[in-house]
C-alpha cells in the first residue's frame, strides 16, 4: 500500500504547477514529494489522492517567500521593465534558501496542509462525499441566482459535476494563477471555519455566473469545451 502511494505521489509531484518555476526545481520537488508521503502515511482513511499535491503549491511558495523576504511575482517599474528583483515563483529566490531553510519550509507547508485538510478530509476519502456535496450546492445555488444559466446547462446536457469536480477537488487552483490563488485562501482563513467549503461553492457560483451570458448561446460541444478550461488569463 505503502509501494503504491510513494509511486503515485513520485508521479505527480513532476505534473505540479509545471509551469511554474519554483516547482520545476529539485530541490522543491524532493520537499513537496516527502510531505505528500509522509501526509499519506499518516491519514492512511484517505491516502494520497490526485489533487492534493495541488493543495500544497500555495502553502510552499508563501513560506518560501516569508523565509527570504522575496515577492511571489516579479514587480514592473513604473516605466513597465521589470524590477530586476528575484521573485518566489520563478524559482530565482532558490539560490538565497538553504537546505534548512526548506526544511522549515517543508515542515510548515506539511502542518498547514494537515490542518487544511482536517476541515475537508472527507473530499478525498472512498467516493468523496465532500466534493460531492459542495457540487450539489453550487447547483442549488446557481439554480436561485441565474435560473437561465442552470436551465440551459440541463437543457445542454452538461451536468455540474463534468466541470465543477475539479472546482471543489482543486479549490480553483487550475483555474487560477497562484498570486490570485494566495489571495482567495487569504480570504478563506479570515472566514474561520468553513472558508474551504462553504465560502468555496459562493466563489464558484460567483465565478460560474460570470461567464452567464457567453454560456448560454453555447450549445453542448462549445459549451463542455469552454467549462474545461475557462478563460482566467
Amino acid at each position: 500500500m505503502e509501494q503504491d502511494t510513494l509511486r503515485q505521489v513520485l508521479v505527480d509531484v513532476p505534473r505540479t504547477a509545471p509551469e511554474v518555476g519554483l516547482f520545476r526545481n529539485e530541490r522543491v520537488r524532493r520537499a513537496l514529494g516527502r510531505l505528500l508521503y509522509i501526509w499519506a502515511c499518516r491519514h492512511p482513511a484517505s491516502s494520497y489522492v490526485q489533487g492534493i499535491n495541488d493543495l500544497a503549491t500555495p502553502l510552499m511558495a508563501v513560506f518560501l517567500g516569508e523565509r527570504v523576504g522575496g515577492i511571489l511575482e516579479e514587480e514592473e517599474q513604473l516605466d513597465g521593465r521589470p524590477s530586476g528583483r528575484g521573485s518566489v515563483l520563478s524559482g530565482d529566490i532558490l539560490e538565497e534558501v538553504s537546505d534548512d531553510e526548506l526544511f522549515e519550509v517543508e515542515a510548515d507547508s506539511y502542518w498547514c496542509l494537515t490542518a487544511l485538510l482536517a476541515g475537508i478530509q472527507d473530499h478525498y476519502t472512498a467516493d468523496q462525499p465532500g466534493v460531492q456535496r459542495m457540487v450539489q450546492r453550487l447547483r442549488e445555488l446557481v439554480r436561485r441566482i441565474d435560473a437561465d444559466l442552470a436551465n440551459h446547462l440541463s437543457e445542454t446536457g452538461v451536468e455540474f459535476m463534468q466541470f465543477a469536480f475539479r472546482w471543489m477537488n482543486c479549490l480553483l487552483l487550475r483555474e487560477f494563477n497562484l498570486p490570485c490563488i494566495v489571495r482567495l485562501w487569504d480570504t478563506y482563513l479570515s472566514e474561520g471555519e468553513g472558508g474551504f467549503e462553504d465560502f468555496h461553492v459562493y466563489v464558484c457560483a460567483a465565478f460560474l455566473c460570470q461567464f452567464s451570458a457567453e454560456v448560454r448561446g453555447m450549445e453542448f460541444d462549445e459549451l463542455f469545451g469552454f467549462m474545461q478550461s475557462v478563460p482566467t488569463g
